[in-house]
């Protein structure tokens, strides 16, 4: 059995500092099982009602290419200035945070692992500030990463790290589980 330090060394969790991001990870982590994404019908939001002001779940198709937004949270449409739900990614914006926005969901569909990102927070005519993205995947049909289940949090100050977008590694994933699973059965 590894101890601590090791253990930590392998946690996805250990890099989301978010109390809000680590409770939709470990959600998460005990809705999807034994699954490498957790199948929509586990969503239940009577379960989570004090993360859903800072949920976004996103339908996504063509490996991340085509996103629509399909329920935005109330601290993200605050913090935009616009309810955006409904509408795709072309309609909000343009350019380059088309293509980042595109990778990081691309990353998410085409490698089934949750990604952490955190970097400035730019929008038209609101105060850019620093936010922290926990994206993961979800599955209709078992199969296909058809919805990506988003948290996003603000900071208002921008924090000494610098930005970045990190995918799980299928190690850390499993370490994860273990330590989710031990804790339903009390190890």
């Amino acid at each position: 059995m590894q101890d601590q330090a090791s253990q930590n060394q392998l946690s996805f969790r250990r890099i989301i500092t978010h109390p809000a991001l680590r409770d939709l990870y470990d959600y998460w982590l005990k809705r999807r099982g034994g699954n490498p994404a957790m199948p929509r019908d586990r969503l239940d939001p009577t379960e989570i009602p004090q993360l859903l002001k800072n949920l976004i779940l996103v339908d996504v198709s063509e490996s991340g290419r085509n996103i629509r937004y399909r329920l935005v949270g109330t601290e993200i449409v605050s913090a935009h200035g616009i309810d955006y739900t409904g509408k795709t990614l072309e309609e909000l914006t343009s350019g380059a945070t088309v293509d980042f926005t595109r990778h990081l969901y691309g990353t998410v569909v085409d490698q089934v692992v949750p990604v952490f990102s955190q970097g400035r927070f730019k929008w038209e005519g609101k105060e850019h500030c620093w936010t922290k993205r926990l994206h993961l995947p979800v599955t209709r049909d078992g199969e296909t990463i058809d919805v990506v289940l988003v948290g996003q949090v603000y900071e208002s100050v921008e924090a000494e790290h610098p930005e970045e977008v990190r995918p799980a590694r299928p190690d850390e994933l499993a370490a994860d589980q273990a330590a989710c699973d031990c804790l339903k059965t009390t190890c």
